[in-house]
């Protein structure tokens, strides 16, 4: 019993001494015999990499370096010339007549003269109506005037003999004047007559609808042989004039105002353009200003006349309109493409004599389609890149390579 007692404590601590000894790498900590494994190499300069990767780029270097390889641009001069101040503004197209066609008279319509679309002139009958019940309305009132005129020519001769009787004294002053108010009372229903007669007459000839213009006819919407009644207000067909035509131009009162246009000041040299800004649709002159600024927009309205000779412009459609209000001699033009915005507003790139890029802040009044009028930033005489601008850094080395027609040029950033 005392001998089982003692052999716990060995055994206990046979057991510590080999935890001790055995190390969880699969080797022996304390004793004699390790296993160990060769560390890793330090990580390359990865800083040192990066600048190594970075000047084995071209055309754009590190942040406040400037590079010195050489950027392909394509290039333009600026030029002086005198140069149009335009104003633009959303133009809508109206006709310069829209007559709606309506009958004035109740009928059956019998025939229409005109295919849809189609061109006429004024005085072209349209639409013809029944005429037969208003020719013998005509023919009763006609009719009635005979018989009244008639009556008017007995009165005329008893209110002689009357008068030739009462001389003697074989008729009365009294037969005398009840005969003259017969010829005055037959003498009012003639001229009643003739009114009706001309009511008549007027109302004939309402049976046969007459283009009151020159224009064009558009979808009509009464087929003949229908009723159509006065009092319906139904519009038959629709006659727009188009040549020439109108279009009410809306622009900023306040750039209205710094071109120095007033009030009834006319004659001013418009354009109407596609909706592309490119295609010019026609040209035109302004015949009046608007004398009310609309007070929720800040715009205004002008009215603008067009001849329209190609019928171009269409009643309903909008245009893209330029009115020039002036002339700018010795006016800075550059291609729109030259022109690039950053956060201090609109610059262009130059190109120094040395073949290096540099950054110009410039302001521009206008653009017209390629070119862009600038107010301040260059003389004229420079040569600002058009395409490449993407690769540029102020000091960038250029090399200027040309642009065929209808081609893009192969502009190389050797990245």
């Amino acid at each position: 019993m005392r001998l089982k007692y003692l052999l716990i404590p060995v055994a206990l601590g046979l057991v510590a001494g080999g935890v001790y000894f055995w190390s969880p790498d699969g080797g022996l900590r304390g004793g004699q015999v390790t296993t160990t494994e060769a560390a890793p190499s330090p990580p390359a300069n990865r800083n040192g990499d990066r600048t190594a990767s970075a000047h084995e780029h071209t055309g754009r270097g590190r942040r406040g370096a400037v590079s010195t390889d050489v950027v392909q641009v394509v290039t333009a001069q600026a030029r002086v010339s005198d140069v149009p101040i335009f104003l633009s503004g959303i133009g809508t197209v109206i006709a310069y007549n829209t007559i709606d066609i309506k009958s004035q008279v109740d009928g059956v319509i019998l025939k229409m003269n005109f295919q849809e679309g189609d061109d006429v002139k004024a005085g072209d009958p349209l639409v013809i109506i029944d005429p037969e019940p208003f020719e013998a309305r005509l023919e009763q009132w006609q009719a009635a005037k005979v018989r009244a005129q008639a009556e008017l020519e007995n009165a005329k001769t008893n209110l002689w003999r009357y008068q030739q009787l009462a001389t003697h004294d074989f008729a009365t002053q009294k037969q005398v004047d009840a005969t003259s108010s017969l010829v005055e009372q037959y003498t009012a229903d003639v001229a009643e007559d003739d009114a009706k007669i001309k009511f008549a007459q007027t109302e004939l000839g309402f049976t046969v609808i007459r283009s009151p213009i020159n224009g064009r006819t558009g979808i009509r919407h009464v087929d003949p042989g229908n009723l159509i009644r006065a009092a319906d207000n139904k519009n038959i067909v629709t006659v727009v004039q188009l040549q020439p035509i109108y279009v009410i131009i809306t622009v900023p009162a306040t750039e209205l105002a710094e071109a120095g246009v007033s009030q009834g000041l006319s004659d001013m040299p418009v354009f109407a353009y596609a909706e592309n800004g490119r295609t010019q649709l026609d040209r035109g002159k302004v015949q009046t200003v608007d004398n009310v600024v609309d007070p929720a927009t800040g715009t205004i309205k002008l009215k603008a006349s067009f001849p329209n000779e190609r019928y171009k412009l269409w009643p309903g459609n909008f245009t893209d309109c330029r009115v020039m209000v002036g002339k700018r001699h010795n006016g800075v033009t550059v291609p729109t493409a030259a022109v690039r915005h950053g956060p201090k507003g609109d610059f262009v790139w130059l190109i120094r004599p040395d073949n290096t890029a540099e950054a110009k802040s410039v302001a521009v009044k206008q653009t017209l389609g390629d070119t862009a009028l600038l107010d301040r930033g260059l003389q004229g005489d420079e040569k600002v890149v058009v395409e490449g601008q993407y690769y540029l850094q102020s000091g960038s080395r250029v090399e200027i390579v040309s642009k065929e027609p209808g081609e893009e040029p192969e502009l190389s950033s050797n990245e």
